[in-house]
């Protein structure tokens, strides 16, 4: 298991910016790596859901986010398992979603930063996103 809090906030952190780069990856339209690797139970549905209805809305995603901050927020672990919940700053800025004509139809009212809660589970060596939501932005 981990070795402290902040060596297990490392390690989430660090499975969230290979998870970050993977969806840069897929927004280039590249296969490899594939984020869901990265994802286990609610995240991993809402990714699949979420690639389904872009495609039934003949939507696309162009462009690129970055990871501004992350921070650990709470972790607990036994023999077995951990869990952890950080907070993730995400830069949206040079990210849009494009129509099937490739116009712009992000919604305007997003802004620069995006804040997201992310939960993982899992060990060291399998460490995974299990779920992601909308946070306050005073967060970031």
């Amino acid at each position: 298991m981990f070795a402290s809090e902040e060596e297990a906030f490392a390690a989430a952190e660090e499975v969230y910016r290979a998870y970050n780069d993977a969806l840069n990856a897929r927004f280039r339209d590249e296969t490899y790596p594939d984020p869901q690797t990265f994802l286990t139970g609610l995240a991993l549905e809402g990714d699949i859901d979420g690639q389904n209805q872009l495609r039934d809305w003949g939507l696309q995603s162009a462009g690129q986010t970055a990871i501004s901050s992350f921070k650990g927020i709470d972790f607990h672990a036994d023999h077995a398992e951990a869990v952890l919940i950080g907070y993730v700053c995400i830069d949206v800025s040079r990210f849009r979603v494009l129509n099937a004509a490739g116009e712009d139809v992000t919604p305007p009212e997003r802004g620069d930063v995006v804040a997201q809660s992310v939960t993982f589970v899992g060990t060291p060596r399998t460490l995974l996103i299990s779920n992601e939501e909308s946070a306050e932005e005073s967060q970031c």
